[in-house]
């Protein structure tokens, strides 16, 4: 079949087929038939966030082939793709506070902002800031691009066991997410809260795809009423839109390879369906869902809800959920910035099942290293995991999603005795090429620079021409 002159683009597809049109249109896209903002011009950012650094002594390979023994062992398969940073600092390896100074306020809110921050107690706990941190700063751009305002979801902000040990003190360690402060904002009212229920999430990026589709859409019904009605009944959302996917490929002639590759996105939604629907039983209700049905199944299945979770054993399979949303969201471009807390900073999270029932923060004050590169090793388990599942997405041109992603581990300081905390030599990950702007497959060392300074890459990359990010005494521009 000839290709059209002129590139459909999602808006155009939501006229003939409404919701559909966001599972056709990464497949049509690799037809040549869908515009695009290129990956190159807009790469998607994630900034995967745990608390407590890797320990530094113990991540100190001298080639990303030779990861054994150490906590991020995990990313050798990943290797070719990643960027590891030795000697990098945050906040110049001193907190910059109002005053008081605690370094793991500086660590979560330094890593993500790189800017300065505030307390109305003398405690980490009770931290705030007024300045935005980087996945908000590139997802404010991104909305503020013509090229990109048919992208339905501006960011996307999740977690599991998003906390940090002591929230029933003070909540000032759990987040990474902030808006510039506005007046009349409460202290933390320009903090983002992550999303920590699988299900909610999942309700979320449907909705999001329904949106964006919904006022171009020339079905006399619309979308919207019956997303609404198969997320209520908890329904499949994907069975009512097979009429117009089967449509879409006799009237665009698909081949049975680009066919193959629709009914994987279908058959995905499908099982992220399922997943969903069997984790967001615990969470609150979705409106108009028969509470007694999920009463019923409640004692049966699995909550996929992290929030108030410390327990490893019980928030891996949620934390592997939320990585799923996140392989949902990219594969059908519903949102191109990720936030995904998997706890917060002085992280009070075990692992029974490994033998640690102390809680990380506890370990780094008792300078138990074995514990802390185990401890380390589930959260490059997990990082692992995300890279995979951002390799098995396909953009097209022989692209993957972690190509055309940049993708940050950030952390927060690290300890090794009872009173010692330390923001200097953070072993920060960096993975993905930014759809071809970074060279990865290497170690940097940063001979004392900051995270500021990475930010700065990753806003060059996402089109944002600066040379600060934060504190402008800090940055020295782009180190990658």
């Amino acid at each position: 079949m000839k290709r059209q002159s002129n590139h459909l683009t999602r808006r155009d597809l939501a006229k003939s087929f409404g919701l559909a049109a966001v599972l056709l249109h990464p497949v049509l896209r690799s037809m040549a038939y869908a515009a695009e903002t290129p990956f190159e011009r807009a790469p998607r950012y994630v900034l995967f966030f745990k608390g407590g650094s890797f320990y530094p002594a113990r991540t100190n390979p001298n080639s990303l082939t030779e990861l054994a023994g150490t906590p991020i062992a995990p990313l050798q398969p990943h290797s070719s793709d990643l960027i590891l940073f030795k000697n990098m600092n945050i906040h110049g390896g001193s907190p910059k506070s109002d005053g008081y100074k605690e370094e793991h306020a500086a660590g979560v809110i330094g890593c993500t902002t790189g800017n300065s921050y505030k307390y109305f107690k003398n405690d980490a706990y009770f931290a705030y800031t007024d300045n935005e941190s980087i996945d908000v700063r590139i997802a404010n751009h991104y909305q503020s691009r013509a090229d990109l305002k048919d992208v339905p979801l501006k960011s996307l902000h999740i977690g599991a066991g998003a906390h940090s040990d002591a929230d029933q003190v003070g909540v000032g360690s759990r987040f990474i997410s902030f808006r510039k402060r506005l007046p009349g904002d409460t202290r933390y009212g320009n903090a983002i809260e992550p999303m920590q229920d699988a299900g909610v999430v999942y309700d979320t990026l449907i909705r999001a795809a329904s949106g964006s589709c919904r006022p171009h859409s020339n079905q006399p019904l619309g979308d919207g009423a019956k997303v609404d009605s198969a997320l209520a009944r908890r329904a499949k959302v994907v069975d009512f839109i097979l009429n117009d996917v089967k449509d879409a490929k006799r009237r665009f002639g698909m081949d049975s390879e680009h066919a193959r590759k629709l009914d994987g996105l279908l058959e995905a939604w499908s099982q992220s369906e399922n997943t969903a629907q069997r984790s967001s039983l615990g969470g609150a209700p979705v409106a108009g869902a028969s509470t007694k049905k999920a009463s019923c199944e409640l004692a049966a299945r699995p909550t996929g809800n992290g929030a108030n979770k410390q327990s490893l054993d019980v928030l891996s399979p949620v934390h592997d959920q939320m990585i799923a949303m996140i392989k949902f969201a990219f594969e059908l471009d519903l949102t191109r910035v990720v936030a995904f807390t998997l706890s917060g900073a002085s992280s009070g999270q075990t692992w029974p099942s490994r033998g640690l029932h102390s809680a990380h923060h506890t370990l780094e004050h008792n300078g138990n290293v074995e514990a802390l590169v185990k401890m380390d090793t589930y959260y490059a388990e997990k990082f692992a995991a995300l890279l995979t599942a951002l390799k098995s997405v396909d953009d097209g041109g022989g692209r993957t999603a972690l190509y055309n992603s940049s993708v940050f581990l950030g952390m927060e300081c690290w300890s090794n005795s009872s009173s010692g905390h330390y923001l200097t030599n953070i072993p920060f990950v960096f993975a993905g090429q930014a759809g071809g702007r970074f060279k990865t497959g290497r170690i940097i060392n940063a001979s004392g620079r900051n995270n500021n300074d990475l930010h700065v890459s990753c806003l060059n990359a996402a089109g944002v021409e600066t040379k600060s990010f934060g504190l402008e005494s800090l940055c020295r521009g782009a180190i990658i």
